[in-house]
């Protein structure tokens, strides 16, 4: 298991650095960051640097002090809280205070009964003193209750408002973390039998079973709370994703529409292989440049005349398109047209109605809007009626 907990303790404390930028600097809601914080400093203090924790400090057993107080009632009591504001259920701040004074109690007695019975010994050697084991039963008993208690909560709440969650990536994650619960409070009851069978005897199963199947449990439940809790963030990685694809697909069109018409652009342009390798505020690039790919073309309508664009539409309707796909494929056409009459250097027309030939409210319905207009922009069709409009102005009058 050593092994084993090396790799979970490394992955928390990788969530915990990953979620310190994104709670701390918006000033997003905390609960969860401290949750996998006690979690990590739990499994820390399994390993050697809670030893060495106890031979620097000189207090016996400080760091399973300090791993039940801070992995234990900490994490669940943060846990719970992030729970309860996902699912929507609503606190009140008198029900806030009684959960906060519920585990400020529980870690003051815990402290009382480590301090005032349980040093100078040793875990191991507790069980030799009549008076100390039942002092450390009270105090495992106590730890034991409060975080079954704690993980039940967590676990109706997951299963309850798993199944009425806006979207399937909050519903499974929700589900997943309700069973990651769910072994937590199998290992509180297989710990609490152990400790209680072993005032009187060698615990539920013979040498180290018990033990094993209770840190396996806790290992379970430490891997699918960390799961469940990341489950949405793949879905954030994969609309971030989608809309880098976007971002990228759209800069030649941008690139061509905003190189006549400099005026629209926000900021100087960017590289391609900068821009490929920022991987920073993809929503707001991409919103931006579909703002400038739409000032752009509006820029640019007024080196599109009527009998242009009527020549654009009867292009794309010749070439089998009809409805939406020929308004797109003709805005493509005078687009390029117009783009090439500026580049020419003629005035400017008298003013047009400009109507896009698709888009939305939202981002999503105009990028792929844009997407289907980039297409079209660098299709075949569009260069050969853009050839052949050049070719007519290169006419003598």
């Amino acid at each position: 298991m050593n092994t084993f907990t090396f790799v979970v303790a490394v992955l928390l404390w990788l969530t915990v650095a990953w979620r310190a930028v994104k709670v701390w600097r918006r000033r997003q809601d905390r609960s969860l960051w401290w949750a996998f914080f006690g979690l990590a400093v739990m499994m820390t203090l399994r390993m050697p640097p809670g030893r060495a924790l106890d031979q620097w400090t000189g207090v016996t057993d400080l760091s399973y002090l300090l791993k039940h107080l801070i992995g234990g009632v900490l994490a669940s009591a943060a846990l719970l809280a992030f729970l309860r504001k996902v699912s929507g259920a609503s606190d009140g701040p008198r029900t806030k205070r009684r959960r906060v004074m519920f585990a400020c109690a529980t870690a003051l007695a815990m402290a009382i009964l480590f301090f005032a019975k349980l040093q100078p010994y040793e875990t191991p050697s507790i069980f030799a003193d009549p008076v100390a084991r039942y002092v450390f039963l009270a105090y495992t008993l106590l730890f034991l209750g409060y975080l079954t208690a704690s993980l039940l909560g967590g676990v109706r709440l997951c299963w309850r408002w798993g199944r009425n969650s806006s979207g399937p990536a909050l519903s499974w994650g929700l589900r997943i973390i309700g069973v990651g619960l769910a072994a937590g409070v199998a290992y509180a009851v297989v710990r609490a039998a152990t400790i209680t069978t072993r005032m009187h005897g060698d615990g539920l199963f013979p040498g180290a079973v018990d033990d094993y199947i209770s840190t396996a449990l806790l290992m379970a439940a430490l891997v699918l709370i960390v799961a469940g809790s990341s489950l949405p963030m793949l879905s954030l990685l994969r609309s971030w994703r989608i809309k880098r694809h976007a971002l990228l697909r759209l800069r030649p069109l941008w690139r061509d529409l905003t190189q006549v018409t400099p005026s629209v652009r926000l900021h100087a342009p960017l590289g391609a292989v900068t821009e490929h390798l920022n991987p920073l505020n993809v929503h707001d690039r991409l919103y931006r440049r579909g703002v400038e790919i739409r000032d752009a073309a509006l820029a640019l309508n007024n080196y599109a005349s009527p009998a242009l664009r009527k020549r654009a539409q009867q292009h794309a309707e010749a070439h089998g398109l009809f409805g939406t796909q020929a308004a797109t494929a003709a805005e493509a056409c005078w687009l390029a047209t117009a783009r090439q009459v500026k580049l020419r250097g003629s005035a400017p027309g008298s003013s047009v109605e400009h109507r896009p030939a698709g888009g939305g409210r939202d981002l999503n319905s105009e990028i792929s809007a844009l997407t289907q207009l980039s297409d079209a922009y660098h299709s075949d069709l569009v260069q050969d009626f853009t050839d052949s409009e050049v070719r007519l102005m290169e006419l003598p009058a």
